[in-house]
């Protein structure tokens, strides 16, 4: 235990922010920025801010990171926009200006705006639309995010090339009249469509840039708030307003500054100089820290985004579901939170978190703790993890002896923190199987591109919901979707989590959604860890028109930098 409280002192000090972090700059402070009159608005708005990471495309059809996601969700408008006002979650107009739906349910119908324009001057239209959904469907093109659109009618054999990508349900009955149509009506279609994957394409624009789309700021055009002005990659990137944008009278910030660090020291040294306007802190002694500083907003938000470990189950070792069971039940989510992230995060005892419902139900609530209850089990029989896994062992002709299991964690980090969690997994399973675990370490592309080619056993990474319906989580895990690359699939959760999708009834539709989760977990293909919590402290000069910085904040919104405004820098 002496070497349990050690690593986790030291992963208590170097705990390293979120993967869907903000991000920062720390060269650009801006000229004048006398506060304005009377105590108004700055004279001139800006944020330095950042990124743990580079992103690795932001191209809406390929990108799959959260960093990615930060860049181009400020840079890039939907048909919706999901915004928060007081307590409550609010669809807004995005390139829509208003949106109606048939009586089954099944189509529909979005109006654009024609005042909506890309960057460039050019009007976006029902044609960009249905050339971006097609692309993304299109099976050639490789898009990650791809299964957010099976609701879509013909989306599946569309995605198995079985139906030519002309086939989507998705048309533009004119340039500014876009109608979608659904193989089932779905009650939460409206706000799905805020997620990227839903963003309009230009393309000529994407023809013209060629592989080169999406990997550098001049190769796209943006019909968001903000464009991305510059990319140095691996060092910063500067989003600036778009003049263009339909609502641009509304975006108060003339630039945003990211600054791309991923060690978190220098993270928090860049914020004590001043270098940058906000921070996540990522250990109990940042947090008590920046609690302590007058000069300083507190926001926690939580809820939406989980952190798991998930296993390669076409590996000869991880094929057998005893030996996963063994890995996930040796896993203590209380023990996890404290030693790995100083219990900043919440243990998660299910795949769906706390904050996603069904008609206002939280369905973790109505699940319960499906692996706490597997692990009392368990030991009800009379077992630990270490018989489960020799069982298992013995069921996959690999002996009985687990320190002659090789096996190897890969973790999509190389800091200081990445190393010290390694450190953490090797001795919680050498305790508690018997494993002498290896660890690998590697950068996120590097990570990404060997899950793609299956060249894993175990990973760990966070992933945060698109919206508010436990299907979007699920949907993670259906064989039509090639997230995690975990190789499973079952036709029984698939028909569980889509007829859940679909279903109108609110208690019935809860009641689906956790059969489809209950067969995940029965088949230990994932082991969620934690419901991330991010601990957010921004200078007192940064607001936000509608859900200030300094109380706590919904989740489920993308507005990202629109509404926001400085005062007082």
């Amino acid at each position: 235990m002496k070497g349990k409280k050690i690593i986790a002192l030291l992963l208590a000090m170097t705990m390293g922010a979120s993967l869907a972090a903000c991000g920062g700059s720390d060269d650009s402070k801006g000229g004048n920025s006398a506060q304005g009159e009377s105590g108004g608005k700055d004279k001139e708005q800006y944020v330095n801010t950042y990124l743990t990471s580079e992103p690795t495309t932001l191209d809406v059809s390929r990108r799959s990171d959260s960093y990615s996601s930060e860049i181009i969700t400020n840079c890039m408008e939907g048909l919706i926009r999901i915004e928060q006002r007081d307590d409550e979650y609010k669809v807004m107009p995005g390139d829509a200006e208003t949106w109606e739906t048939s009586e089954d349910g099944k189509t529909w119908t979005f109006n654009i705006g024609k005042d909506r324009k890309w960057s460039d001057g050019e009007p976006v239209t029902a044609h960009q639309y249905v050339y971006s959904l097609q692309r993304s469907a299109n099976p050639e093109t490789g898009c990650p995010n791809a299964y957010f659109l099976t609701p879509i009618a013909n989306y599946d054999k569309v995605s198995k090339g079985e139906l030519p990508v002309e086939e989507l349900g998705v048309k533009a009955v004119d340039d500014y009249t876009l109608e979608i149509t659904l193989t089932e009506a779905m009650p939460s279609f409206i706000e799905s469509c805020d997620g990227s994957i839903y963003y309009p394409q230009r393309e000529d624009i994407v023809e013209k840039s060629g592989e080169q789309y999406g990997a550098e700021a001049d190769t796209l055009v943006y019909n968001g708030p903000f464009k991305l002005e510059s990319w140095v990659h691996n060092s910063e990137l500067k989003i600036v307003k778009n003049e263009e944008y339909w609502d641009a009278e509304n975006v108060d910030l003339d630039y945003v500054n990211y600054q791309i660090i991923n060690d978190t020291a220098a993270v928090l040294n860049a914020f004590d100089a001043g270098q940058l306007d906000l921070v996540n802190a990522s250990s109990a002694e940042t947090l008590e820290k920046y609690k302590a500083d007058p000069s300083l907003k507190y926001t926690k938000i939580s809820g939406g985004t989980i952190s798991f470990a998930f296993f390669n189950t076409t590996d000869k070792v991880f094929s057998n579901k005893n030996i996963r069971k063994a890995f996930v039940m040796a896993a203590d989510q209380e023990e996890v939170n404290d030693m790995a992230f100083s219990n900043l995060r919440e243990p998660l005892y299910g795949w769906i978190a706390p904050a996603l419902s069904v008609d206002g139900k939280s369905m973790r609530e109505e699940a319960g703790d499906t692996i706490k209850e597997q692990r009392e089990e368990m030991k009800k029989e009379g077992k630990t993890a270490k018989d489960v896994l020799i069982e298992g062992m013995e069921e996959a002709g690999l002996g009985s002896d687990p320190a002659k299991l090789d096996v190897t964690f890969s973790l999509a980090g190389t800091d200081e923190w990445f190393h010290t969690f390694g450190e953490y997994l090797q001795q919680l399973y050498k305790e508690e199987l018997g494993i002498d675990l290896k660890i690998d370490f590697s950068e996120w592309s590097i990570f990404e591109s060997n899950l793609q080619s299956g060249n894993y056993q175990i990973g760990f990474m966070a992933w945060g919901a698109y919206f508010n319906d436990p299907y979007d989580m699920l949907s993670i895990h259906l064989a039509s979707s090639n997230q995690i690359y975990t190789g499973w699939s079952n036709e029984e959760y698939d028909r569980l989590t889509m007829a859940g999708v679909t279903e109108l009834d609110p208690e019935k539709r809860m009641q689906t959604y956790i059969d489809a989760e209950k067969i995940l977990l029965e088949d230990y293909v994932t082991n969620p860890l934690a419901t991330s919590v991010t601990h957010r402290f921004s200078r007192d000069f940064l607001h936000d028109k509608y859900a200030d910085y300094g109380r706590d904040n919904l989740y489920f919104t993308k507005a990202g930098w629109k509404n926001v405004y400085t005062s007082g820098r």
